[in-house]
This record gives C-alpha cells, structure tokens and sequence, in this order.
C-alpha cells in the first residue's frame, strides 16, 4: 500500500470515529435536554411520549420539551451550514453566518416596525416578526452583494461590504429602538435568541430550509471544495467562481434570516462549528468537514439551550450569552492558529 493509500485510509477511519462519536455525544445531550427542566423527568418517557403529542397536535410537558430540543438541533445543523458556507465562499476561517450584516439587517427592520406600528399591529407577533425580520436579513444581503459586485465580487470584498452593511444596519435600529422603550426589553430579548417558544410550523420551515439548502451543496460540492483552494481549480471544472459565491453566499444568507427571524440572533456556532471540524479532523475537505460541522452545530447549540434553561433556577438566560461563551474561546483559537501559520 502507497503513502498516499495509507493517508487517504487514516483520514477516512479518522472521519467515521470523530462523526460516531459527535453523533452519541449529541444523543447523550438530546436526552439529557429532555430530562432536564422545571422538574427531572425519564428521557425516553419524554421522547416517546412526545412524539405522540406532535403526531396528534396536542402538545403537553412531554410534547414541548421534544419540540424544543429538535429545534436546537435542527437550527444548530442550520447555523454551522450557513458559517461553512459563508467561511468557504470568503475564503475566510473566522466568518460567521452574520458576516454579511444579515442579523443587523433583521433587527433594524423589527424595530423600525415596532416604532411605526406601535399598538396598532404589534410587531413582536410572531408571523409580523417573521417577515419583517426576514426582509430586513434579505435586503442587508443584497446591500451587501451590489456593493461586493462593484469590487469583482471577491472573497475579500465581500467581507468588507458586509462589514459596512452590518454596522449601518446596526447604527440605523438603535435611533427607533429609542422611541420605543414601551417593548424595548420584549425587543431585546428576541435579539439574544430563545427556544422558550418554539413551533412546529418553525421547525418544519427551518427543516426544509436545512434539507434544500444541503441539495445545492451536494449538487456543487466538487466547485465549493475547490473554492477555498483557488478560483482557477473553479473555473477548470466549468464554474463561474463570483456566481458560485453569490449563490452559495445567498442560501447562507436566506437561512439564516429564517433562524434570525424565528429565534433571534444565536452567535459564535455557525463561527466555531466549522472550526471544531476542521481541526480535529486536521482536514478541510467538504466530504469529511461538513456532516461533522453539522452535527457538531447541533450539539453546540442543544448544550448551551440546556445550559439556558437549567443555570439558574426559574429563569431562562438568553441561549445567546450561552453560545457566545462556549464560542468564544473557539474564536481565540481560531485567531492564535492563524497567527501561528502566518495566515
């Protein structure tokens, strides 16, 4: 057996034991989450039971801790597919699904909203949420896109019209939040991110959302993996590699304004899942990286929502401050490899 044999070998075993034991981490802390709440209860009384209430639409304790936890690790899997996509497509390890101002975007047309509103249509119902919150993510996008179109629409120039996009998006929700301090803390609550309501119409959208989204991957997964190397090995394979981007930058950015939209902003997942990937696999093809980063995204999220609702007793803390705390070292990781190799 050649060198080249023997790596491509280890490399496999190496996949299907990090993915076999992200996926038994992920069920050990699915049904903990299931256990875990106002009062301790027997995960797979939980599971079974309910399943049963979600089939018939009658949801009790049961029925609502197994919607919560399905949507944490569906909208984990989202979120790590949107940050693989949006780091492969910048060429940038340390970008995130947010990178392209899509949760600002978001925020500034909510808030817009419920200052122009007011007691007439309440923004923070879920379905005026929704589309307002989706908006304002798509038109950050395209903001974001026109400007990165004028600079040859490269990898660099995406971040930066991103960057712009997302702090004037920013700058711009914080003049109507000051005139509507009536809903200020309901407003900023759905901005730290929260599964306390979660909805079976959600996580049926969010499912189907991750399941179209992962079709394209796989129907461009030879151009994508060859983006990160070089825009030449794109175009041997017959792919424009700015469309490629702009499509693959696009899907990020749509399912990640659901998330937005239905959950609020959950950071550093989408950012250290990919990361958490890549390393221990000591890999970045697509093949290997991806599952792993999904599975790795859903169990970020279900700890830090487990973590939200059991820290402290009687009070849910916002899923967010979770995230961002389990993320956070990741992204100092992150910064001293790319120092370390000179990137």
């Amino acid at each position: 057996m050649s060198s080249l044999e023997i790596f491509v070998s280890w490399r496999k075993r190496r996949f299907l034991t990090t993915l076999t034991l992200s996926v038994i981490t992920l069920a050990i802390f699915f049904l903990t989450h299931l256990s875990l709440g106002y009062s301790v209860m027997n995960p797979l009384n939980v599971l079974f039971s309910g399943i049963t209430q979600l089939i018939t639409g009658s949801l009790g304790i049961e029925g609502y801790r197994v919607l919560r936890a399905l949507t944490a690790v569906v909208v984990g899997a989202t979120l790590a597919l949107s940050g693989y996509l949006m780091q492969l497509s910048t060429k940038n390890p340390l970008a995130d699904p947010y990178i392209l101002g899509v949760s600002s975007g978001a925020l500034f047309t909510v808030s817009l909203t419920l200052s122009i509103s007011g007691y007439v249509l309440h923004p923070l119902m879920i379905g005026v949420r929704t589309i307002t919150a989706f908006l304002g993510g798509l038109i950050a996008y395209l903001a974001t896109l026109f400007i990165a179109s004028k600079a040859g629409m490269s990898p660099t120039s995406l971040v930066l019209a991103g960057v712009a996009v997302g702090t004037f998006f920013y700058s711009a929700s914080l003049l109507p939040q000051y005139f509507i301090s009536r809903d200020i803390h309901k407003l900023i609550a759905w901005s730290m991110g929260s599964f306390v309501s979660p909805s079976t119409d959600a996580l049926i959208l969010m499912t189907s959302a991750l399941l179209s989204t992962m079709s394209y991957v796989f129907y461009v997964r030879h151009p994508l993996n060859n983006l990160q190397v070089s825009d030449d090995f794109v175009k041997q394979l017959g792919w424009d590699p700015a469309r490629l981007r702009r499509y693959s930058t696009l899907l990020a950015s749509l399912i990640t304004s659901f998330t937005v939209a239905w959950f609020g902003v959950i950071g550093f997942v989408g950012l250290a899942a990919p990361h958490i990937a890549r390393r221990i696999l000591k890999s970045s093809e697509l093949v290997f990286a991806l599952p792993t980063s999904l599975i790795l995204g859903s169990t970020l999220l279900t700890v830090s929502d487990l973590l939200s609702k059991v820290l402290v007793a009687g009070v849910e803390i916002p899923v967010n401050v979770i995230a961002s705390m389990i993320g956070a070292p990741v992204l100092a990781l992150a910064i001293v490899e790319l120092r370390k190799y000179g990137s």
